[in-house]
């Protein structure tokens, strides 16, 4: 399927990702019910987990000018070097006068530098210790985008980061397959989806009754549930089934030893493609994560 103007381009450009992020539903070229490739309708044992899904553009105290100045501060990131308020503008996909305000306003407090000789803008020392925790708090230099690309790259799949968030878990980094787009920012139900079993399994069985309590999980779905996340424990990923299409899901915790947040590494393709090979694709996946942290000897 060919790449449209609206695609997530993951050869080396992120523009197109960062003008259309908003609109941005997991698998674009089907229907919005079954958009996000990693969650079922409701878990295997527990019929009344029904999933939630949150978009980013569905939030009304989302800060429009809040998420614009760390957009700024993302590009930097990706692109390593100092930028014009034109490539800004134009990657963003923001009017030229409004990012001259922003930059401005995140000039004016100190957060940018700006080289008047060159005309280009650049994160300023004061993001210095945050950007030192940041590195520390995701381990391997904050490289989480080299394993989702190292498995993207192995199975040609969408490959996805995510990291709970109250009772949700949230989708904060991603890789797609061509002609496929991903949606940043977008969170889904603990209970219920491939990605939460993933990171409920690296729980003990007193928090996840602690969180299935505040989620309102019937107690008489509890045993099918703790009885799920044993299985999963023992096989090492959690996998399933997205309501309303052909496509299947896998999903595994990454190690703590290289992170300080609880992560789940995401894989997802048509049922074709994913039934007949979980152990392979486990395989995979394990393997790039122990190439990303290895174990210290």
């Amino acid at each position: 399927m060919a790449e449209g103007p609206d695609d997530c381009n993951t050869s080396g450009s992120f523009r197109n990702w960062f003008r259309h992020r908003d609109a941005c539903p997991a698998l674009t070229r089907r229907p919005r019910v079954a958009a996000m490739t990693l969650i079922a309708s409701r878990s295997p044992r527990s019929p009344s987990a029904h999933v939630r899904v949150k978009r980013p553009g569905d939030r009304r105290s989302l800060s429009r000018s809040a998420t614009r100045a760390l957009d700024v501060l993302e590009l930097f990131g990706l692109e390593r070097r100092p930028l014009r308020a034109v490539e800004i503008s134009h990657t963003l996909g923001t009017h030229p006068s409004t990012t001259n305000q922003l930059l401005k306003t995140m000039l004016d407090s100190g957060h940018l530098a700006f080289d008047a000789r060159a005309k280009t803008y650049l994160p300023s020392p004061r993001l210095a210790e945050f950007s030192a925790w940041i590195m520390a708090s995701y381990g391997a230099d904050g490289r989480l985008r080299d394993l989702i690309e190292a498995v993207h790259a192995a199975t040609g799949m969408t490959v996805t980061i995510s990291t709970p968030n109250d009772l949700f878990m949230q989708l904060i980094d991603c890789t797609v397959a061509s002609g496929e787009r991903g949606e940043r920012g977008l969170s889904v139900s603990v209970f219920g989806s491939a990605i939460g079993s993933a990171y409920l399994a690296s729980l003990d069985d007193d928090e996840v009754l602690r969180l299935a309590d505040r989620a309102r999980v019937p107690a008489g779905d509890m045993p099918g549930v703790l009885q799920d996340l044993a299985q999963i424990r023992l096989a090492g990923f959690a996998d399933g089934a997205t309501a309303g299409s052909d496509y299947w899901s896998l999903a595994m915790p990454l190690p703590l030893r290289a992170l300080q947040v609880p992560t789940v590494l995401g894989l997802a393709g048509s049922a074709a493609q994913v039934r007949e090979r979980l152990g392979e694709l486990h395989v995979i996946m394990r393997e790039a994560v122990a190439n990303w942290a290895p174990l210290e000897e």
